[in-house]
């Protein structure tokens, strides 16, 4: 065996070992169950430390490479070679090498079968975003087509961080809700999920903790799952998360990182009262915690008083917020987070290595749908609000007593918890045979643990005519289910009976004294 090293040369002396070790194992020059020297004699055969030598070994131990044997010093590990699969006329088994993230990213895929197929008479209330129908009536197409038109430079490449008028109408729309930033605090975004995958990968670590309402956007588990993070879930009620369970998670768990959506929540529609922001924003100044703020759907509302954002009343820096546009234009894939400068600048570094920079195309777009928005908001609002009465007077109608729902101040989506029982998987494969469709709560919940009989219904993907025939396809579903139910228990209701009346009778008489004392011997005392 010969091993040279250059006392000359930049690489570490034990990296020169380690490398020139490993090519001759991996080119046969050592065979496996060789024999090495022991790291002594090889480190005095070498003239260097014994320790350059142990790191050298180390090296090829953790590559597997090489193992100890006992009595039997350090050998070449032994390989099992593999036949190549074409020559046995074997296809690639793919199923075989897909890691974790694959399963986790499935989940995203998990209501896909919800959505209808091009000429399918389906109704879906199972969309994660508004249809394009009520911005197309209102000019959206046009008022997108003039920077196609007659802006110049257009296709040259963007800026990294982010185009600088773009961000510069996002500060001013911002500065509407009472957010101050400056341009430089602005990062734009392929769409609001490569945020929160942004700001996991800046933050967390696997194993690392993050907490959660439950339920929550799928998006968010989808990221974290894949980053390799565990999801604490912190449980919701009718004002949002409990600060009472998330003082308990950031005391004893340390996770560090909270995720929120505490304007018309999604999936719940919920909106977290002032009362509970303000004391979140505690929980996190007491316990040190960034929060990461998901703000997409405030601009519509319907009904009620705004509420400030989280990142509006934060006055310590503590709160990362995110937006986007693609709620409401779902074919927009731009967003933007906004942070503290420094951690802004450290994020923007993790979305260069994930993407160089977000579409400028996108990005013309997006500063064009600023002022078209600020035309057409009141207009929006009115036709989302008439599809949301539509779909809560259609459940009156159609679902009383087998649905129970609460009607949103604003945003996309009503959450209901089924009655008598059903179950919101099953009763789905009912739904999709009647020709309507909806998002199962399980898919809510960190490993589908939870939501078994909610279910999630989008109001702003369809029109109100379809809404409402929707609506009563549901209730004739929802109908079936519980009657299919009901069958389903009445066989061992019967065969039960039946084993009663048929079991034999005494042949024998029981004093009455006798059973008397049995019963008051086995009374509780």
């Amino acid at each position: 065996m010969l091993v040279e090293i250059d006392r000359t040369a930049n690489a570490p002396l034990y990296l020169q070992i380690h490398q020139q070790l490993r090519e001759m194992i991996l080119i046969g020059s050592l065979p496996e169950q060789t024999r090495l020297p022991p790291t002594r004699d090889l480190a005095k055969a070498l003239d260097v430390n014994r320790t350059t030598v142990v790191n050298a070994y180390r090296r090829l131990w953790g590559e597997g490479l090489i193992e100890g044997r006992s009595g039997g010093g350090t050998i070449v590990a032994p390989y099992h070679p593999v036949k190549p699969a074409a020559l046995e006329g074997r296809p690639l088994a793919w199923d075989n090498l897909y890691t974790e993230c694959v399963s986790a990213a499935k989940s995203g895929l998990a209501s896909e079968r919800a959505l209808p197929e091009e000429g399918e008479n389906l109704i879906t209330f199972a969309l994660g975003v508004a249809s394009g129908d009520v911005t197309a009536r209102h000019g959206v197409l046009q008022a997108l087509a003039e920077p196609l038109l007659h802006e110049k430079g257009i296709l040259e490449r963007p800026v990294p961080q982010g185009s600088p008028r773009l961000r510069k109408l996002i500060v001013e729309y911002l500065e509407l809700d009472g957010i101050r930033a400056t341009p430089s605090q602005v990062l734009v975004l392929s769409g609001a999920e490569q945020g929160i995958f942004i700001v996991g990968q800046a933050l967390l670590g696997r194993g690392d903790g993050v907490a959660v309402a439950s339920p929550t956007f799928p998006g968010a588990l989808r990221a974290f799952s894949t980053i390799g993070a565990r999801v604490h879930s912190i449980p919701m009620d009718s004002e949002g998360i409990r600060l009472d369970v998330a003082d308990g998670i950031l005391r004893h768990l340390h996770p560090k990182l909270l995720f929120v959506e505490p304007t018309f929540h999604n999936p719940t529609g919920i909106t977290m009262s002032l009362e509970r922001r303000q004391g979140l924003l505690e929980l996190a100044y007491r316990y040190q915690t960034p929060i990461l703020e998901l703000d997409a759907r405030s601009m519509l509302r319907y009904d009620g008083l705004r509420v400030p954002s989280l990142k509006t009343l934060d006055r310590q820096n503590h709160v990362l917020y995110l937006s986007t546009f693609s709620e409401i234009v779902p074919g927009l894939r731009v967003g933007w987070l906004v942070g503290p400068q420094r951690v802004s600048q450290q994020l923007h570094a993790v979305k260069n290595s994930i993407e160089s920079y977000t579409s400028g195309l996108g990005q013309s777009l997006a500063c064009a749908l600023f002022p078209w928005l600020d035309e057409h908001l009141t207009e929006i609002i009115t036709a989302y609000r008439a599809r949301r009465d539509a779909m809560c007077d259609g459940l009156a109608e159609n679902c009383k007593s087998l649905l129970r729902w609460t009607r949103p101040d604003g945003g996309l989506f009503i959450w209901g918890e089924l009655q008598h029982d059903l179950l919101a998987k099953p009763v789905l494969e009912e739904a999709l045979r009647t020709g309507v469709s909806y998002v199962p709560g399980s898919h809510f919940f960190a490993d589908g643990r939870g939501g078994k009989q909610s279910l999630r219904l989008n109001f702003a993907g369809e029109t109100e005519e379809r809404i409402t025939e929707g609506v009563e396809r549901l209730g004739r579903a929802l109908r079936a289910a519980k009657e299919a139910k009901k069958e389903a228990r009445s066989p061992a209701r019967k065969e039960k009976s039946r084993v009663l009346l048929d079991r034999p009778r005494l042949t024998q008489e029981i004093p009455t004294a006798t059973l008397a004392w049995e019963v008051n011997r086995r009374l509780p005392p």
